[in-house]
């Protein structure tokens, strides 16, 4: 066991942390670092899923106490994700890697251009959906992104904040609480299921349990004083890097 390892780990889960918790995306940083020590890809990606659950499972509990989760929302977007991170988790999918990149990054640039075309969505609450077609294409959304986080996982948030924001009316503050419900449920299942064939390195995924939950607490807590605007800046920062990252 490395310790110098695994305090960079630890440091960085702090900022993946901070970052994640509030648009999403924290697994663009993490995933690198733990492949740059040393670690095969996908025992990188199962280590990152355990050490992720600090992140999310934080992240709820401080936006619970500030009262800006919708469970409503939470479990109409929560639960149809869950089944399908659990799918995604097993599937092997038809569509190469490299095809399904491109398809992620161009609906990427496309919702980053209708976000920044209309510069209120997110800063102000909207009434809630109660449209039935809103509804269900937000469960077929959700079920996507979660077939999508079952076996890539990388800004997997970020989906979810355009289905909450987008369909539902969410600020970007709601929103960075409300989806780490499924995130929680997620993170924890497809835990199990890659302990469950030996693909995580224990005490990696401490260290950026210990990080990530610590970085995920300093932004929830500070997340009214940074605001939605400074949010959605770095909601739109963190959306371009998901699509250059995708690109190349």
């Amino acid at each position: 066991m490395d310790i110098i390892n695994l305090l960079i780990i630890c440091l960085v889960g702090v900022f993946a942390g901070i970052f994640g918790t509030l648009v999403g995306g924290g697994g663009l940083i993490t995933v690198p670092t733990l492949i740059f020590i040393g670690l095969p890809p996908h025992v990188a990606i199962a280590t990152n899923r355990l050490g992720a659950v600090g992140l999310f499972a934080t992240g709820w509990y401080k936006f619970h106490k500030k009262g800006t989760i919708d469970y409503r929302v939470g479990m109409i977007t929560g639960i149809p994700f869950f089944i399908g991170s659990i799918l995604g988790a097993f599937l092997l999918l038809e569509i190469s890697e490299e095809d399904l990149r491109k398809f992620i990054a161009a609906f990427t640039v496309a919702v980053l251009v209708i976000i920044m075309a209309k510069s209120n969505i997110g800063l102000e609450k909207r009434k809630s959906v109660t449209q039935k077609y809103e509804l269900i294409v937000g469960i077929i959304l959700s079920f996507g992104i979660g077939v999508y986080a079952g076996f890539y996982t990388p800004g997997f948030g970020i989906f979810l904040s355009y289905v909450q924001i987008l369909l539902f009316g969410q600020t970007f503050i709601e929103s960075a609480g409300t989806w780490k419900i499924g995130a929680v449920m997620y993170s924890v299942a497809t835990s199990v299921l890659f302990a469950l064939k030996g693909l995580i390195v224990y005490p990696d995924a401490v260290a950026l349990f210990i990080g990530t939950a610590s970085g995920s607490y300093v932004g929830a807590h500070y997340s009214d004083r940074i605001g939605n605007v400074w949010i959605r800046r770095l909601f739109i920062v963190s959306v371009l890097a998901l699509a250059l990252k995708l690109i190349v």
